[in-house]
């Protein structure tokens, strides 16, 4: 519809996003003309049946006014929610963005006699052109001038969607329902439309796994800051601080600079960028929704719909970033449900490489196999998920938006603004940890673990007590511990077993603390702990058998 873009031009540059006080959901404030400015999130009615829609109608209840941006070339659908805000007393003006394509597809609306059925401004708009925006602010200064009005009777969503259709047959011409163009017939199609969803999700995982996973991070992180920044920086501080713990929190092998910033910078915002920016090309092109739609049936046993399929396929590129993708499912419970198996069997793209390395001189049949489990713990797990939490899965409510050639300065725009909010989180939360582990290490404590851990590793998984060291290194970065058993003689079942309680074991630091900031201490504890006692039971029960 344009929402975020009528916020922005209202905003200028002044505009920040955050997760609403209690939810998931992102926020973007801003002012205009010095007056808080609040970007809801996008929704299509006002009963409170999700998350956002309950935290839209709570910041409704603050407001001195709204600006409704519906699409004009979905006014039927969107005057639904205008009726809703119109029934709450609310001053309101109406933003009908979109007008260019409504013009190309014929389509020519009477927006004089809408203002006059509804009695607000109605204002015409293209906001990715700057059109209509100087007459909005007109409007807007109108109306801080006057005052709520008496709420109206609530009426039942019937009523109101009966008012919305009658109210748009008055200001639109009877046109013929749109026929699917071949493309779009291509893409929702059965087998075709599997075919290039398939193309489609290879394509974002190549990407994010292979190009900015593999070469632009290797570049971020292994040259800009493993080369060129750290070691000078480390020397100069190595040189003024004294051994002891303040060296190790800040230069240590988990120190905040060496660490935290790192990890942050270097490796993460390559990856939440170049996400971003490709969930904004799926998003502003129309495919995404048609992906969903898609691939629904398929996650509906595990208790998710069609959106979980983004953040699956990038969890193959990196864990954490995918963490942070599911702020696109509707409900908690699914998020939930995604994060715990993100966690437990999805292994990132550097995790995997060395995996690969390690088993395909044993055979391909070890590589085989590594599947094979993965996807059945998977399975299993998400299935016994779905059984015991409280709640269904959401069902998936779509209205397939056309296809269109996407905008690269509205598609930049978006990536930009998640990605500086994003790091604006992370970097607290990451030197928090390292911190942590910096003081764990310093003190012993993490020496002393793997002494006390071996005698387990060896009764029960069948394997020297030396990877301790690596499973706890897993528990920093995951392809670390997996790099670590690259060291070790092992034979071909040891191999085997260790690689798979690795991947199974703990996530990885940043998959951790990201947890924590999406869905509390708490839950970030039970998808850990779940983790341990899933690889261990897998991995004692593969020494039984192999």
């Amino acid at each position: 519809m344009g929402k975020s873009v009528v916020f922005m031009s209202l905003a200028k540059k002044y505009a920040e996003v955050s997760n609403f006080p209690g939810t998931t959901v992102e926020v973007s404030r801003g002012k205009w003309r010095g007056n808080p400015l609040t970007d809801t999130p996008g929704v299509y009615g006002l009963a409170g049946a999700n998350e956002e829609e309950k935290l839209a109608e709570a910041l409704l209840a603050q407001a001195d006014l709204a600006v409704n941006v519906v699409d004009a070339t979905r006014l039927s659908r969107d005057l639904f929610l205008t009726l809703q805000l119109l029934d709450r007393g609310l001053p309101l003006v109406v933003v009908v963005n979109m007008m260019d394509e409504a013009r190309n597809g014929g389509l020519f609306l009477d927006l004089a006699k809408l203002e006059a059925l509804l009695h607000v401004p109605v204002i015409p708009a293209t906001a990715v052109k700057g059109e209509g925006m100087a007459e909005l602010a007109l409007a807007l200064e109108s109306l801080l001038k006057k005052e709520k009005k008496s709420p109206r009777r609530q009426e039942e969503s019937a009523e109101l969607r009966i008012r919305a259709n009658s109210i748009y047959r008055q200001v639109a011409p009877p046109l013929a329902k749109p026929a699917f163009s071949r493309l779009d017939r291509w893409l929702t199609g059965g087998l075709t439309g599997l075919f290039s969803a398939a193309l489609v999700l290879a394509m974002i995982w190549w990407l994010l796994g292979g190009v900015v996973a593999g070469k632009l991070v290797d570049f971020t992180e292994g040259v800009v800051f493993n080369r060129w920044l750290l070691p000078p920086l480390v020397r100069l501080l190595g040189g003024l601080l004294p051994p002891g713990l303040l060296r190790q929190v800040l230069i240590g092998d988990f120190g905040l600079f060496t660490m935290a910033l790192a990890y942050a910078i270097g490796l993460l915002l390559p990856l939440v960028f170049s996400f971003y920016l490709l969930l904004a090309l799926l998003e502003d092109s129309g495919y995404l929704p048609r992906l969903a739609v898609l691939l629904d049936n398929s996650f509906r046993p595990l208790g998710l719909n069609g959106r979980a399929v983004i953040p699956l396929i990038l969890g193959f590129g990196c864990v954490t970033m995918a963490v942070v993708s599911t702020r696109m499912l509707s409900s908690r419970r699914e998020r939930l449900i995604l994060i715990f198996l993100l966690g437990l069997a999805v292994p990132c793209s550097a995790q995997t490489g060395i995996t690969a390395l390690m088993l395909v001189p044993l055979g391909m049949g070890w590589l085989v196999l590594y599947g094979l489990i993965l996807m059945g713990v998977f399975l299993a797990v998400g299935g016994l998920l779905n059984k015991f939490l409280p709640g269904q899965a959401t069902g998936l409510f779509l209205e397939l938006p056309p296809l269109r050639l996407p905008r690269l300065g509205n598609i930049w725009r978006k990536a930009w603004k998640k990605s500086w909010s994003f790091l604006g989180d992370a970097i607290p939360l990451f030197a928090l940890g390292a911190v942590l582990v910096a003081s764990l290490d310093h003190l012993g404590i993490l020496a002393r673990l793997e002494l006390t851990l071996a005698p387990w590793t060896r009764g029960w998984l069948g394997l020297p007590p030396q990877v301790v060291s690596s499973f706890i290194l897993g528990m920093i970065r995951r392809d670390f511990g997996a790099a670590g058993l690259m060291a070790l003689a092992l034979a071909p079942a040891q191999r085997f077993i260790a690689l798979m309680t690795l991947t199974l074991f703990v996530p990885c630091i940043a998959t951790l603390l990201v947890t924590v900031k999406e869905q509390g201490l708490l839950m970030a504890l039970a998808v850990w702990f779940s983790s341990v006692l899933t690889a261990l039971a897998v991995g004692g029960l593969l020494n039984l058998v192999l």
